[in-house]
């Protein structure tokens, strides 16, 4: 793990010796960092102080080699001299000795038959600039440090992020402000905003340090909303009310619209071609994927977002209360270069469905089978 490859983490995940360590002894007064050496990992803690709040966060590395001493400026540049001095004074003796071959200078050049240089402008319509500080906006107020659950490796595991209230705000704010009402409008204003990049920047980076591998990468993506609480009483909301990104992961939870929303958010900075599906009520993510195991022909596999699902499992009609019909209203969402390898998932989803249909009288070895997907999948947790 490179040096600069720090991992947020939170506190409850910090060796006893870090949280003994790690805690200021006095008043914090501006924003600092500190790095603490240790095995198996480094640790580094960063306080940050906005007016009166001071939030903690806490980053771990592998830890890192004994780094090389260097040599005092002062010796070095002793040597410097020391050497040029001896060169200067030998060199010329030396040199009739070892045949250096003698160069003839060329005759000058007339400037004024140098062709005039001509500078093409550089194309820069393509290039995103840095957002600016949001305006009239305290877009850091109240930072809190939130825990998210994925399953991967057969394991629960956390990606810890900080959040703000401010910026949450902020977007809650366009998002009410908005005078569009066309569906495409309002998804390209929620899953475009600079500010939004940049301050899910870290987020991202986490996800992706999780895997090497980039679709397990994209799935743990997917299996951390889908562990995210779902509003299940609050009814199916209309585009202009559906959330931001951001404010899903701040009040971390959401409706079927919210989540699907985050999911295709993030497998859109992944890279992934996505798409949302949107039923009466309802609303799902699809992510592209060989024919053989898309939805309805869309070339889409279907993706669960309310709770933990196979990727490739698409529930009964009036499941959980929502109506999954055959004819689902498909939004772009973006055009990514990668496609998801969804084999083991839609092989597991074929087997596991017809378990579930007749979950009260499986036989010994069926009731195994379908504790074995449960688990490889996370079934059981209920957000």
């Amino acid at each position: 793990m490179p040096r600069d490859d720090w991992e947020q983490i939170h506190y409850h995940e910090l060796p006893e010796w870090m949280k003994k360590v790690a805690q200021p002894g006095e008043r914090i007064k501006k924003t600092h960092t500190k790095i603490f050496a240790g095995k198996p990992y480094d640790y580094k803690v960063q306080y940050a102080v906005h007016k009166d709040i001071v939030s903690i966060s806490y980053w771990r590395t592998a830890h890192s080699a004994k780094p090389l001493k260097i040599p005092e400026f002062r010796f070095i540049v002793l040597i410097v001299i020391l050497v040029a001095g001896i060169s200067y004074v030998f060199f010329p003796l030396i040199l009739p000795f070892i045949g250096v071959p003698s160069y003839t200078l060329p005759p000058e050049t007339n400037t004024s038959e140098i062709p005039e240089l001509v500078l093409t402008p550089v194309q820069t319509e393509n290039i995103t600039p840095a957002p600016a500080a949001i305006p009239g906006t305290d877009y850091q107020q109240s930072p809190k440090t939130l825990s998210y659950p994925f399953f991967s490796e057969n394991t629960r595991k956390f990606i810890s992020f900080i959040t703000y209230r401010g910026l949450s705000d902020y977007f809650s704010k366009e998002r009410r402000s908005s005078q569009s009402v066309a569906e495409q409008d309002v998804i390209t204003a929620i899953l475009e905003n600079a500010y939004q990049d940049q301050y899910l920047q870290v987020l991202i980076e986490n996800i992706r340090n999780r895997s090497l591998n980039t679709d397990d990468t994209a799935k743990i993506a997917i299996s951390l909303v889908q562990h995210m609480p779902y509003n299940r009483n609050t009814p199916y909301a209309a585009p202009m009310d559906w959330n931001y990104p951001y404010e899903t992961l701040y009040s971390n939870r959401g409706t079927s619209a919210d989540k699907s929303l985050l999911a295709a958010y993030l497998l859109k900075e992944l890279g992934y071609e996505t798409v949302l599906f949107e039923f009466p009520g309802h609303m799902a993510v699809g992510v592209k994927c060989s024919p053989e195991y898309d939805f309805l022909d869309t070339g889409y596999a279907y993706i669960e977002t309310t709770e933990p699902t196979i990727i490739t499992y698409v529930p009964d009609t009036y499941y959980g209360g929502y109506s999954v019909s055959a004819r689902p209203h498909i939004i772009p969402v973006n055009e990514g270069k990668r496609v998801m390898d969804v084999r083991s998932e839609y092989q597991d989803a074929l087997t596991f469905k017809p378990l579930e249909r007749r979950s009260a009288v499986l036989n010994q070895s069926e009731n195994s089978e379908w504790q074995k997907i449960s688990s490889k999948y996370d079934l059981l947790y209920t957000t």
